[in-house]
């Protein structure tokens, strides 16, 4: 049996514990949105770069980074020796919400076709 001294101790730790696992879930929560975010934006850096590989000009690689990366990207080109990369920037955000003072970037390579 309880006593009476022991009455309401569950709720008490319950109410203590519960911020820090509700915490928990966020940051996982978070990292899974980043990481998906991660992918997202290293498929939009590839099919740009597929574009230009293909002889289509920036505009259209761009577009292409935009549509499948989102609008919020910054999107950098360098040509050299025949081999276009494609460098796409994006600001972190901590739940889709709350911008923080890093990026996410990624990058890909192609090769040119060139036209006979």
């Amino acid at each position: 049996m309880r006593s009476r001294s022991e009455r309401g101790s569950i709720s008490a730790e319950f109410a203590v514990a519960l911020p820090t696992v509700v915490l928990v879930l966020l940051l996982v929560l978070s990292l899974g949105l980043h990481g998906a975010a991660q992918v997202t934006l290293e498929t939009g850096a590839r099919a740009a770069a597929r574009e230009l590989a293909r002889g289509e000009d920036p505009a259209s690689a761009e577009a292409a980074a935009r549509r499948v990366a989102g609008e919020e990207v910054s999107f950098r080109l360098s040509q050299e020796q025949g081999y276009v990369t494609v460098t796409l920037l994006r600001p972190v955000r901590v739940l889709g919400w709350v911008e923080v003072a890093m990026t996410q970037d990624a990058a890909a390579t192609a090769r040119v076709e060139e036209l006979p």
